[in-house]
């Protein structure tokens, strides 16, 4: 253990204020605090213990699709399906429009530049089925669609490829590449007239989903080395509108709707199957802590609550406060062919409440649940705000390991910019709007959880006289 003291006044008053605002009494209280001094304890004596377990059941809780497979040496095989519901817009143009003027119904991929790993080149296939009825939730990525949707009714079979090379300009200017798949006419002229016989059905997505359009299934169907991050699903109808001129002349023109999207409002979901490489089977098997995502592995460990809080109240005295509390863990870095990299982000949670976190759309509390984001100039991650845990738990009559047993898994974060202006200056700043398992794209890593280093520290109250 090691211990420093500090002679400061600003360290006083805040002692003092914190003390103040505890206790109601009445009387003389800085003149002790004066006449006294704060010593800061820092504590770093901790070591953490843990192991590598399975995550091969994730929650789906993001927009985002894959789609494709791959065989990355050191990392392994990993291939992807999905199936989607849409939400509809409310509103679907009829004026001047009759279901024969409806041309065509065409699924969009959006595939945002460089959310791919593999090959750009290599052309890869996908068909696309009708679902059958609604999907279930919640929803995991081990769901088999088997009796969702429809072997024998063909959407679309598409063969495409990721590289823009030999698009003109303004295609190689687009942030996002596009694969587009024709759907049959019948199902756009059948989606229309739903809505002109009954247009309350496409108000709400839990109507659209149950009476008029369940969603589809998404399959790889060809080639590998290839899995691309799908932005959004959406159809778009393509039909012929009629207008009449100023000088009464009958005119046609052709139009495009956006009516239907993958949103956060309606279920998607990865199918998501991995095999883990030979190279991390032997790791594990060393006693290695692994981390892969996604549908891999996380980690487990056992915090060192209950040692902390034996160390506050042995060395802490009347008077203390709580400082600072962090944990960062070395990172060792896996040698793969594919260029896969540490999961960016990870959540610390107590592993209790999991999987309760994903299903109601929880955020991170800095009590029991915690973000770090992966450090490439240092390869570590680092846990920053954990002085709540530790003061909740001190709180605790009786702390048992699940207060304790946290599991480390790799996440993404949901953000919005928000803007602020002043008459001097702008500013904005990212707001989490969700916390979601990670599956964009293959990760993986090595916590060096006996190299890792909890940082505690509180000031207590010593006397001048000692």
């Amino acid at each position: 253990m090691k211990y420093t003291k500090i002679f400061s006044a600003a360290l006083l008053l805040l002692t003092l204020i914190c003390t103040a605002g505890c206790d109601d009494t009445t009387g003389t209280i800085g003149g002790s605090l004066i006449q006294d001094q704060m010593e800061v304890v820092m504590d770093s004596t901790y070591t953490i213990t843990g192991r590598s377990v399975a995550n091969n059941k994730i929650q789906s809780r993001t927009v985002t699709q894959l789609l494709g497979n791959i065989d990355a040496e050191g990392y392994g095989a990993l291939s992807s399906n999905y199936v989607t519901q849409f939400m509809s817009a409310s509103v679907i143009d009829t004026v001047n429009v009759s279901a024969a003027d409806i041309d065509s119904l065409q699924l969009v991929l959006n595939i945002p530049n460089g959310d791919f790993i593999g090959d750009s080149i290599v052309p890869m296939g996908l068909k696309v089925y009708p679902l059958t009825k609604q999907l279930p939730s919640p929803i995991y990525s081990d769901f088999d669609p088997t009796g969702y949707y429809d072997p024998n009714t063909l959407l679309a079979n598409k063969i495409y490829t990721y590289s823009n090379v030999g698009e003109n300009d303004t295609v190689q200017g687009y942030t996002s590449r596009y694969v587009y798949a024709t759907l049959p006419k019948s199902l756009a002229v059948g989606l229309f007239e739903a809505y002109k016989k009954n247009p309350a059905n496409f108000a709400l997505p839990s109507n659209f989903v149950k009476n008029v359009f369940p969603g589809i299934y998404v399959e790889s169907s060809y080639g590998s080395g290839r899995v691309v991050r799908i932005g959004q699903t959406s159809m778009r109808l393509h039909y012929r509108k009629h207008t009449t001129t100023s000088d009464g002349r009958d005119s046609t023109y052709a139009n495009v709707g956006f009516y239907f999207a993958t949103k956060p409002e309606v279920i998607s979901d990865n199918l998501i199957k991995y095999n883990m490489a030979q190279e991390l089977t032997d790791m594990l098997n060393q006693g290695k802590n692994i981390i892969v995502a996604p549908a891999g592995r996380d980690i487990e460990i056992e915090f060192p609550a209950v040692q902390m809080m034996e160390s506050y109240r042995k060395n802490s005295g009347k008077l203390s406060v709580l400082n600072t509390l962090s944990f960062c863990i070395p990172v060792e870095e896996i040698e793969n062919n594919y260029g896969i990299t540490p999961p960016p982000t990870v959540m610390m949670i107590l592993s209790k409440d999991k999987d309760k976190f994903f299903i109601d759309n929880e955020l991170t509390d800095d009590v029991t649940s915690f973000i770090a984001q992966y450090d490439e100039t240092n390869r570590c991650y680092t846990f920053s705000e954990m002085r709540n845990y530790i003061k909740d738990m001190l709180d605790k009559e009786t702390v048992t390991p699940e207060d304790y047993t946290f599991t480390i898994t790799p996440v993404s974060l949901v953000t919005t910019t928000e803007a602020s202006t002043s008459y001097y200056y702008y500013t904005s700043a990212e707001r989490v709007n969700a916390v979601v398992p990670f599956i964009n794209t293959p990760a993986m890593a090595i916590l060096e959880l006996d190299k890792s280093k909890i940082v505690f520290t509180f000031s207590k109250q010593v006397s001048s006289n000692n």
